[in-house]
């Protein structure tokens, strides 16, 4: 008997789709109860709203997602960590930055050139992950460290002045 609920209740389930075939939103939506999204469309849906400007909104779709899964590309904690800086929470957006580097989802000099990395890009933990020493320390003298490019050295040096970074060919200088 409860196969024969289960039958009706899918064969509804398609009948509502077929009938909902102009409204992207509630085929969205039946399509979501049917199978979870993966780490990649979650991945592109907060992409789309990081892009509309509803960080909050990202932020809440992907924490939710990483509350059950686990997304080992990096790509998702990339996108909140570009939500999290717009809606500035330093705390996450450097967390979320951190795990995309280590998970190679975004090399870590090109931290220093996101647009939307600008309110937390002279985070000290930004500087010191955007300069290869993967959130350690950073001194007020050069650290020299391996980069993950072949062949170049990052360095990140904090003075008065402010801060400044480079990485092989790529140098940024941050005002104080």
């Amino acid at each position: 008997m409860k196969s024969v609920r289960g039958c009706l209740q899918l064969a509804g389930l398609v009948v509502l789709l077929g009938m909902a075939s102009g409204c992207e939103d509630a085929r969205q939506k039946v399509a979501t109860a049917i199978a979870p999204a993966s780490a990649a469309e979650v991945t592109a849906s907060v992409g789309r709203q990081v892009t509309a400007g509803k960080f909050q909104d990202a932020i809440k779709e992907g924490e939710s997602f990483l509350a059950t899964n686990t997304d080992a590309s990096g790509k998702l904690a990339w996108e909140l960590a570009k939500a999290s800086a717009q809606a500035a929470d330093v705390e996450r957006a450097v967390r979320y930055a951190t795990e995309a580097v280590k998970a190679g989802a975004v090399a870590p000099v090109s931290l220093m050139g996101e647009p939307l990395l600008e309110p937390v890009r002279t985070d000290l933990r930004m500087v010191s992950l955007a300069a290869g020493l993967n959130g350690g320390p950073v001194t007020a003298s050069p650290a020299v460290v391996p980069s993950a490019t072949a062949g170049t050295d990052a360095q990140a040096t904090i003075s008065a002045d402010g801060v400044e970074a480079s990485a092989g060919d790529v140098s940024v200088k941050l005002p104080d």
